[in-house]
């Protein structure tokens, strides 16, 4: 039995019933107390079938149901401290401490085995807490030799000295010439993360 054919009885089975329950009112125009409201009337098995097949028409010639849209993902973390980078040189001459982070995809650089186990995300991670822990003032001699993976610096907590004559890596060199004495932020080289402090 085609779909159309089936809603076609359940009309007609509802107008036929209706139709059936009018003639049983009484003529005297008074209420009548019936259970049945007019527009509901009692239905046999066959109408309930109709218009269990009629509402499945109606609901497949919606169409498919879309599926909720995920949320937006958070925008990735910004590390590398791109507003100090951005700046002129401050300086000819700066003394520097740096602590640096890598991951497993500079290791072949980065030879601390730290590095060789450690996500680029975990990287993320860790270069901004050691950051934030270098703003508000922590030893920056201690955070070297706890996390640092230079190791011509990390547990001496020696400075450089960084001049603009390409004695370091471009990024390392930048950012260290547009500290400003006693700030601190992060670069990136193909060793890792440099979360580099001018002391000098």
């Amino acid at each position: 039995m085609s779909v159309r054919f089936a809603v076609l009885v359940a009309v007609c089975a509802l107008l036929s019933a209706m139709s059936c329950k009018k003639k049983s009112e009484p003529a005297s125009g008074g209420s009548t107390t019936s259970s049945t409201p007019v527009d509901s009337p009692a239905r046999s098995g066959d109408d309930l079938a109709a218009t269990t097949a009629s509402n499945g028409a109606t609901a497949t010639t919606a169409g498919p149901t879309q599926p909720a849209e995920p949320p937006p993902s958070a925008p990735p973390v910004e590390v590398i401290s791109r507003d100090v980078l951005s700046r002129e040189p401050v300086t000819e001459a700066a003394q520097v401490r740096h602590i640096l982070v890598g991951w497993m995809e500079t290791s072949g650089q980065n030879t601390d085995p730290r590095a060789a186990k450690r996500t680029r995300a975990e990287a993320d991670r860790l270069a901004l807490e050691l950051l934030q822990k270098v703003r508000d003032g922590q030893n920056m001699q201690a955070l070297m030799f706890d996390y640092s993976e230079d190791p011509g610096t990390a547990q001496s907590g020696d400075p450089y000295p960084v001049r603009p004559d390409g004695q370091f890596v471009p990024a390392f060199e930048a950012l260290s010439l547009r500290l400003n004495v006693n700030e601190a932020g992060i670069c990136e080289t193909q060793f890792g993360y440099h979360i580099i402090k001018r002391v000098q």
